[in-house]
């Protein structure tokens, strides 16, 4: 086996819910929001069910091939050459998703905290801390992920300036606006938890592991949609559109007794870490794919290359925060949906099918 660590439940849980919260945290409220305006907060708790549906199906087709990763598990189901196909798109999907999380990390410490710092070293430093999570093994991943759990009530801090008025008219969108947010409240979430199907195969199997995991994803998806009903709530549909950081906006808000106030730099942190955490998940099942598609016995001698092509696509996936809003988030979407819904629904859909089949002629 390529991995010879072992991830115990609750660390798999917990880097579960990292993985949902992630980068959503800064930039979920106004992505949902652009869609649904001041009706996203319905749109976000109409998510959580289904996202913990979504994840069910994720953890149904890795529980199908409790030894085998995604990989393997795309070759056992359509065969070589095509399962080889799916794989090859899913390594391109992992490594640009970490390249796109390393990106966001470098845009938004250059123009909101170190605006004189070259982003260029900003995205080298969180590429070598990534890397060496990722070299130091899973077990240590998950460790590490239980200990930097981030605490977000300070959201709850914010009750005082809420103003129920934001959230008028309600339901004055139309349908598709709506169908829309709720989309974008499942797949960017939880359909972005694909690479756990990587981690499955070196996760301690017990009875309430699939329980804890929809649980860890339906509570990251709750903690997302209190986050975009607070930023409504607080700063109107409108702002929370137009500002792509509005959680940290909200940050700048707090003020208790006049000593407890402009803590945006926490929740910096707090994002930093979420997102880091999903960032090393994402390179660690690229260097774990790339070793499972040419049947290798080691990957550690594919981080090093791996973190040099995450360095170098940070740079070259888009010339700005502008460009990844206006360009790259609107068919982001639609490539969340296809690597997170329809193409595991339909690599569950050709299992049940050959199952039955079997079934069939083993009867016969």
């Amino acid at each position: 086996m390529l991995e010879k660590g072992r991830l115990g439940t609750r660390a798999l849980a917990t880097l579960t819910f990292m993985m949902v919260v992630g980068d959503m945290m800064m930039i979920y409220p106004s992505v949902i929001t652009s869609y649904a305006k001041q009706n996203a907060w319905i749109c976000a708790l109409i998510g959580v069910p289904i996202g913990m549906l979504l994840m069910a199906m994720f953890l149904k087709l890795g529980k199908a091939y409790p030894d085998k990763n995604l990989i393997a598990i795309s070759r056992s189901i359509l065969g070589f050459w095509p399962g080889t196909l799916v794989g090859c798109f899913y390594l391109y999907f992992f490594v640009i998703g970490a390249s796109t999380h390393t990106r966001e990390v470098g845009d938004f410490m250059t123009t909101q905290l170190f605006q004189y710092t070259p982003i260029r070293v900003i995205i080298l430093l969180f590429v070598i801390a990534v890397s060496w999570g990722v070299y130091n093994g899973i077990e240590s991943m998950g460790r590490s992920s239980e200990l930097l759990m981030p605490v977000l009530v300070l959201c709850f801090c914010l009750v005082p300036k809420i103003d129920t008025s934001n959230i008028k008219p309600f339901m004055d969108t139309d349908v598709v606006s709506i169908a829309q947010g709720i989309l974008v409240s499942v797949i960017y979430p939880v359909g972005e938890t694909i690479p756990i199907l990587m981690l499955l195969p070196y996760t301690s199997s017990q009875g309430h592991r699939n329980r804890d995991l929809i649980m860890a994803a339906g509570l990251g998806n709750l903690l997302l949609a209190s986050l975009v009903t607070i930023a409504i709530l607080v700063l109107g549909a409108f702002l929370t559109q137009h500002n792509i950081y509005a959680s940290f906006i909200l940050m700048q808000k707090i003020s208790i007794g006049d000593f407890f106030q402009r803590i945006e730099a926490l929740m910096a942190s707090v994002w930093l870490i979420s997102t880091y955490f999903k960032a090393m998940v994402y390179l660690y099942a690229f260097t774990i794919g790339i070793a499972e598609l040419f049947k290798l016995k080691r990957y550690i001698f594919l981080i090093l290359p791996s973190s040099m092509l995450v360095f170098a696509f940070a740079n070259l996936v888009a010339p700005g925060v502008t460009f990844i809003i206006i360009t790259v988030v609107p068919y982001w979407v639609d490539w969340d949906t296809t690597v997170g819904i329809l193409l595991p629904g339909i690599l569950l859909l050709i299992h049940v099918f050959k199952a039955r089949v079997n079934h069939i002629k083993l009867r016969s």
